[in-house]
């Protein structure tokens, strides 16, 4: 790598640029290069008021200078003054029309910065939605979701206000900087370049001392930002047992730890990205001091000096803002590039995938069995496969029950059966059809999953039945038809005050456990599955609440193929078939009056549910 690209990757590595246009779809690109523009525009603009700046002092110190003055006196003749008077305060009225200009147009610079930098968070924030979702699952297992939730609700903004408008302050002022420079050369060399070695080495020095420690500090940003996201979270879904057990104290404090350091990372930043101004606006004085002695030696008269030193007080009141603008655009640059490097894959995955089209579903028919073949599938995190070579026949309308101690495999399996997780060898087939990637879609549109832990949201009872999807009609009758046969219809009616309008609150917080379980299969039996799973489903209900379930499950088309995990075995006695799992194996299996006789561990397990 050379010299120049270690000093200043953020300039000279075109990777970087290249990225951000990777993340861009192209009516953002084309966005992003109009307020590229407008911000050089503003520039100009302030350039263009700089430039009047001279022209006006000289005509204030002299008015006889339009006669000597070739500018002026071609300005004077095609523009028709009829005297100096006329045309100094026509000069006037432009310099100050073209400053009112330029603050006018910084107002709606602003404006549009902001108007980008919050659209640009909204979509890359939808984009980052689309790719988790279409992660598998195994991925959630690895991966702490409120990593996710810092990604998506904060370093979204981070990127936009802390990466990418800092690289348009960062061109623009550079442009702008360069033309006021070049101005200053053009009017006295020796000055320019000299003014220029000093600001120019002075920002690149702090900037040299500076760099490592402003992405260190970014990347620590970064970390300590997620740990307080997930102190958060872990503090505010646990409230019901911390609150009960005491135990707030302790989650405070983890919380009140992240927060504390990344408080701390802040002002650190902050610093580093000021403390030139002040260095800068030291320089920046005496050197306009230093001018003023140097013009007045010079020419002997310093009003003589006078339009020019105008001029450079002006371009040093144009010229450092710039300046300190292109570095701290630089510095944030430096200090949000682990942000960059974060969510540059996932936002580019959802680009390319948008790229290619939506992708049509393929159809997929069950009439027969579920199979599974040879199946081979294990944990990353655990040494041994749970499962190996393992081989199951489901057939379609069978009452099927699966049972076991805790970690012998039943929800793994269920897992694999809905295509939540993969097989690593062997195959699951659909009639013969192997239930690969791109038709797990299809599978899942036939299939109904009720989890031991029901997830509900805040909102009525009758969304939550329904969860309606765009362009979906929310059948009332068929929603209170599904929530009958969860024995939840009557509770629904006469205990809620709104009915099937009713907000649960968050979670379903107003329900209790048992209600929440049967609003869970009410949701899965509104979908009329031809497959419907049920993970202890019903461990939360009474037994008498238990018993009309299932007896409500009896009343369900023949055709229905019932898959079932339950602790409590009196839920399985009309299984046609138990299977007993031990280790992720099969070591028994029958009817439930079969499995009473042949299998001690399966009476022990009656007696004691």
């Amino acid at each position: 790598m050379s010299l120049r690209a270690c000093i200043f990757p953020e300039i000279y590595c075109w990777v970087l640029f290249q990225k951000i246009s990777d993340i861009f779809q192209r009516r953002e690109k084309i966005r992003f290069l109009q307020l590229m523009a407008a911000v050089l525009v503003l520039g100009l603009l302030e350039v263009a008021g700089v430039a009047s700046i001279l022209p006006f002092m000289e005509l204030m110190a002299d008015p006889a200078a339009i006669q000597n003055n070739v500018w002026l006196k071609n300005a004077y003749d095609w523009l028709g003054f009829s005297s100096e008077r006329s045309m100094l305060i026509t000069s006037g009225v432009l310099v100050i029309t073209l400053i009112t200009c330029s603050n006018l147009f910084s107002v709606f610079t602003v404006w549009a910065q902001y108007r980008f930098t919050w659209n640009m968070s909204h979509r890359m924030s939808m984009r980052l939605l689309k790719t988790y979702m279409n992660k598998p699952y195994n991925y959630f297992l690895k991966v702490n979701t409120s990593e996710l939730q810092t990604y998506l609700m904060g370093e979204v903004g981070t990127l936009n206000s802390g990466f990418i408008l800092p690289m348009i302050d960062l061109i623009s002022r550079s442009m702008v900087a360069l033309v006021i420079f070049t101005l200053l050369v053009i009017i006295n060399p020796l000055i320019a370049l000299s003014s220029l070695g000093v600001l120019g080495g002075a920002y690149l020095l702090i900037y040299l001392l500076r760099h490592r420690y402003l992405q260190r500090l970014g990347e620590d940003r970064i970390k300590y930002n997620i740990n307080r996201y997930t102190s958060l979270s872990e503090l505010l879904n646990g409230i019901k047992p911390i609150k009960a057990n005491s135990s707030g104290d302790f989650f405070f404090r983890r919380y009140e730890s992240a927060s504390q350091l990344f408080s701390d990372i802040m002002p650190r930043f902050s610093i580093v990205m000021i403390s030139p101004k002040y260095v800068l606006e030291i320089l920046a004085f005496g050197g306009i001091l230093f001018i003023t002695l140097a013009l007045y030696v010079q020419s002997g008269n310093i009003q003589e000096a006078l339009p020019l030193l105008s001029l450079y007080a002006v371009a040093g009141y144009r010229l450092l803002p710039a300046l300190q603008k292109a570095f701290a655009a630089l510095t944030k640059i430096r200090h949000n590039r682990p942000v960059l490097d974060k969510l540059y894959d996932d936002l580019v995955y959802t680009l390319q995938m948008e790229a290619k089209g939506p992708t049509s579903i393929p159809t997929l028919s069950f009439r027969q069995e579920i199979r599974l073949r040879q199946v081979n599938f294990g944990y990353e995190e655990e040494k041994e496969a749970l499962f190996n070579n393992f081989d199951l026949v489901i057939p379609k309308g069978q009452v099927v029950a699966l049972v076991g101690a805790t970690g012998s495999g039943k929800t793994t399996l269920i897992d694999l059966i809905v295509g939540l997780l993969q097989p690593s060898a062997g195959q699951i087939e659909i009639d013969g059809q192997a239930l690969t990637r791109e038709y797990v879609a299809a599978w899942r549109q036939k299939i109904a999953y009720v989890p031991q832990q029901v997830f509900l949201f805040d909102d009525t009872v009758l969304n939550n039945i329904v969860v309606p999807s765009d362009g979906q009609t929310v059948d009332l009758e068929r929603a209170q038809v599904a929530a009958r046969m969860a024995s939840l219809y009557d509770f629904i009616e006469n205990e809620m005050p709104q009915g099937f309008a009713t907000v649960i609150g968050d979670k379903g917080i107003r329900l209790s456990g048992g209600q929440r379980q049967r609003l869970g299969l009410a949701r899965a039996l509104y979908r009329n599955p031809e497959v419907l799973f049920l993970d202890e489903a019903t461990s939360a209900l009474d037994n008498i609440t238990e018993e009309s379930i299932v007896q409500a499950l009896d009343n369900l088309p023949t055709d229905l193929t019932l898959i079932i995990i339950a602790h409590r075995l009196s839920s399985v006695k009309r299984a046609g078939i138990i299977y007993f799992l031990q280790d992720g194996n099969i070591v028994s299996q029958g009817t439930y009056d079969v499995l009473l006789e042949s299998n001690e561990t399966f009476r022990t397990m009656v007696k004691l549910s």
